[in-house]
């Protein structure tokens, strides 16, 4: 059996158009080549594909299941011959990204030099807010975001599943001691973070056991992280952040890790950073690229990961 692609295109046509006519006037042929395409097709294989009556053409069952092979299959081979251009191309035009102020901050802008210098042709535009961001009515070609998990009708590639941890300045605990366990907390100088959902929430889990509720007696609240962790250095109280933005500190042991035993999280909901983008079939080259670029650098597990 030799089925042409031209033959499977116009099938195609006829099936989404439902008559010959404006198949024909499309592809600029007549009515009756795109029959005789249609015979052709049904005698290469061996089975009627349409009814024919003056009102409509409708599949025959064989037609309707040819017609979904014969999609797959154009659809396959557009993808190859895009991905074919695509080798010989060299990614452009705007991509616009859309990411937390911190975050963007910490984990994109620093990289943007050597994108552009690795893409010169590549055009990028970044906002940065902690706005909830609609895709279907903002424009944005990427989003990062940093939540739980929910079902979207954008495409999503898993960055990280970040961990919180509690930290204060080691002056903050020479002076007012180290809290042994979650309660401790109520008796200490705690940073809070308070955004559009209202003061972020902390729980603690030990080894082996339930998530708790943390009461924090909070002297200083802010909807920017950053301020926080900057009173935290400044030894003014114990902060709850996350990896990605405070692993570097502990490291350097500017921060002192609190309750290490405990895990902590700011929901008991799975939070993940993550980066959204449209479904598609040929997701366009700059696109693509610059979510490659970014998971490439960001690596797995991410370098801001703290053990």
């Amino acid at each position: 059996m030799t089925v042409s692609v031209r033959a499977m295109e116009v099938y195609v046509a006829v099936l989404d158009a439902g008559n010959f006519s404006e198949v024909a006037r499309r592809e600029s042929i007549s009515p009756s080549s795109v029959s005789r395409i249609v015979m052709q097709l049904e005698e290469a294989v061996g089975v009627q594909l349409l009814y024919r009556n003056t009102r409509a053409i409708v599949p025959t069952e064989a037609g309707r299941v040819y017609g979904q092979t014969f999609r797959r299959m154009l659809d396959e081979l557009a993808l190859t011959a895009q991905q074919i251009r695509e080798r010989e191309s060299e990614p452009s035009g705007l991509v616009r990204i859309n990411a937390p102020v911190v975050f963007g901050q910490k984990h994109i802008a620093p990289w943007l030099p050597g994108l552009m210098q690795r893409y010169p042709r590549l055009e990028i535009e970044l906002l940065q807010t902690d706005d909830y961001i609609d895709p279907l009515t903002d424009a944005a070609d990427l989003l990062f975001r940093i939540g739980p998990l929910a079902d979207s009708l954008l495409h999503c590639r898993v960055v990280d599943r970040p961990a919180y941890f509690l930290a204060a300045g080691a002056g903050y605990l020479a002076q007012h001691g180290v809290p042994q366990t979650p309660a401790d907390l109520a008796q200490h100088n705690c940073l809070v973070y308070k955004g559009q959902m209202g003061v972020q929430r902390s729980y603690c889990t030990p080894p082996g056991g339930r998530a708790e509720v943390c009461s924090l007696r909070s002297v200083l609240q802010s909807n920017n992280a950053e301020t926080l962790v900057s009173a935290a250095l400044g030894n003014a109280g114990i902060v709850m952040m996350p990896d990605w933005l405070i692993s570097g500190l502990l490291r350097q042991k500017q921060l002192v890790r609190v309750l290490p035993e405990y895990q902590v999280a700011s929901t008991l909901e799975e939070q993940v950073i993550a980066m959204l983008y449209p479904h598609a079939r040929f997701l366009p080259l700059n696109v693509r690229t610059v979510i490659d670029f970014f998971a490439a650098r960001f690596g797995s597990p991410p370098y801001w990961k703290y053990n």
